[in-house]
Formats: structure tokens, C-alpha cells, sequence
């Protein structure tokens, strides 16, 4: 386990962007990045981040520009008390669980490979650590993302059995230490 000092460097954003809770009235924003991000058949739908907007809001944060306070991109996930990360487990949220999934870590095209996402994971990665709740969290990645995770923290548990889309996913997992 490690404490969130202990697995972040300094938060400071890579470009003036703000990180903060995202509202409802940006589902529409929120999912034309979504969409942007991953194929067809493995982005959530508009109706999919409209229930975790609303089920799951304090799990749901993203970058806004520092002038104009448009969303450049999000970080969401739900809790569950399953220590297994099945579709099951992801498709609601349960408040009281110590298990945060992990469901998008998307940056709109212009701002990628700036450090934007990894600002926001590390951002994301401080406030849920801060909040006192979760003790875990998981998340599926394409192999390829591996290393890119684990410089977050996370370790890789190997192929998730998960069957989202058309190619396997990885498992990884972070330990959270609030106190």
C-alpha cells in the first residue's frame, strides 16, 4: 500500500488546465471525448456516463481548460465490494464499496501526449486517496498501456478475462494507503 505523497510526484498541471468535478450539464462534452477515444464497440455510451454522472459523481473528474473552462478531458470510475473486476461489477456503483474500477482515463485529441493524462491520473489517483474511502483500485488497459500505468503506481495482474471489444485487456491494480 502506499500513500498518495508516496506514489505521485508534484501535481502540477502540464498546461493551464484546472482539475475539478465534472457536472452533468458536460455529458454531452464528456462523450464526444469518450468517443473519440476508444473504438465504437469499447466506448461507454452517452447513456453509460450519464448513470455514472449521476450514480458515481464523486468519482467523476476532468481537466478544464484554465480560460475558456472547457472539459480537455476526464478520469470516472464506480465502487463495488468485489475484489474481482468483472463487467458485472462495473456496470453500477455501489457508494459504501472500498473498490474503485476505474473506467476512462480519455484526453481530448488536441491535448494528448502532453502529460495530460497522467496529471489527470495522478490527480484523480490524490483526491480518491484523500477522500478516505477506497482502499483498491482496479482497472483494465490494453497491454500496451501497461507501462504507462505503472508509472502511476499500478501493477499488472495479467489478462483480465474481461471481453469488452475486440481485443484483451489487462488487468492492473493499486493498493491505497489513506492514513
Amino acid at each position: 500500500f502506499q500513500r498518495p505523497h508516496e506514489m505521485l510526484p508534484a501535481l502540477v498541471a502540464p498546461l493551464p488546465l484546472l482539475f475539478r468535478p465534472v457536472s452533468l450539464s458536460l455529458l454531452d462534452a464528456a462523450h464526444a471525448i469518450e468517443a473519440a477515444s476508444y473504438p465504437a464497440d469499447e466506448a461507454a455510451s452517452r447513456d453509460n456516463l450519464e448513470k455514472r454522472l449521476r450514480d458515481a459523481a464523486p468519482y467523476f473528474y476532468g481537466a478544464f481548460d484554465d480560460s475558456s473552462g472547457a472539459l480537455r478531458g476526464f478520469v470516472c470510475g464506480t465502487c463495488t465490494s468485489s475484489e474481482a473486476l468483472t463487467e458485472e461489477a462495473m456496470s453500477t456503483h455501489e457508494p459504501d464499496g472500498a473498490v474503485l474500477c476505474i473506467h476512462s482515463v480519455v484526453v481530448d485529441e488536441a491535448y494528448r501526449r502532453r502529460g495530460v493524462g497522467a496529471w489527470m491520473l495522478r490527480s484523480y489517483l490524490a483526491e480518491v486517496a484523500a477522500a478516505g474511502r477506497v482502499r483498491t483500485v482496479l482497472l483494465l488497459c490494453k497491454p500496451h498501456l501497461e507501462a504507462y500505468y505503472a508509472a502511476a503506481g499500478f501493477a499488472s495482474l495479467g489478462d483480465s478475462g474481461v471481453s469488452h471489444g475486440a481485443t484483451p485487456w489487462t488487468l492492473m491494480r493499486l493498493g491505497l494507503r489513506t492514513s
